[in-house]
């Protein structure tokens, strides 16, 4: 079989991957979705859900993985999610370790049951992406959309910005990017922000992590669990539905 990628680079295959080394959590999370949890022989340190990937072999960080770790594992593909690697990183990277290499870039909602059917059909599985497709669906709003900031981190503060995924939620959901310059993720400042005059301040929590309270005084505040929010897999669902609904909240 013969794919190509989201960077333009051709994949070609004999047979169905076998042996798959995941290097990022959300990729890790829909290989287990589409039924090819068993296919998947390692994992980044990150690679949390579901709970049996917790026992897989850990290749290191995404951004400094074990090169002799991933080699150790045999694996006949590696795959990964990213929205800022560089085709030249990911060529690098395939030379190296000898390994065809799959690089999925999540910039919009539509491209993440695009990528379920594409690591089905990578893994030889046969997987529906109807359901997800209904429960991502745009939700109509009356009156003006709210403007919604975003926070990714703190300290340093980075948000969502446009070109995200997550920004394409915001806008199914009922609401408006606060932020609209700067690209997918931008690092803004404490005065920036406030700036900005947001309507809605999400904060993505993390279980076992204290909250910090918003940076600025806002109508209104949501939390959502940041690996919902941050990861394309089908659990962004959940995230949609929370935020459509604090969105809605009178």
């Amino acid at each position: 079989m013969t794919r190509t990628d989201d960077l333009g680079r051709p994949l070609t295959l004999a047979l169905p991957a076998r042996r798959i080394v995941s290097l990022s959590p959300a990729t890790t999370e829909n290989l287990f979705a589409v039924g090819a949890g068993s296919s998947v022989v390692g994992v980044t340190s990150a690679c949390d859900f579901p709970k049996a990937a917790q026992n897989l072999p850990r290749i290191g960080d995404f951004t400094r993985p074990s090169y002799e770790r991933i080699v150790s594992l045999k694996p006949d593909l590696l795959v990964f999610d990213s929205a800022t690697v560089r085709k030249t990183e990911v060529d690098a990277l395939a030379s190296r370790l000898r390994v065809p290499v799959f690089v999925q870039c999540t910039r919009t909602v539509d491209d993440i049951p695009r990528h379920l059917e594409e690591l089905a059909v990578l893994t030889g599985r046969t997987f529906s992406t109807k359901p997800l497709r209904e429960a991502l669906k745009p939700r109509t709003r009356t009156g003006p959309r709210p403007r919604v900031f975003i926070e990714i981190s703190r300290s340093p503060l980075y948000a969502v910005g446009p070109g995200s995924f997550i920004d394409d939620l915001i806008q199914r959901a009922g609401g408006q990017n606060a932020v609209t310059t700067g690209g997918p993720f931008p690092q803004l400042t404490p005065e920036q922000l406030a700036a900005l005059k947001p309507d809605v301040y999400i904060i993505a929590t993390t279980p076992g992590v204290k909250e910090a309270p918003p940076l600025v005084t806002t109508p209104k505040v949501g939390r959502i669990p940041a690996d919902l929010l941050f990861r394309p897999t089908p659990r962004l669902a959940q995230a949609f539905g929370a935020l459509h609904q604090i969105l809605a909240a009178k």
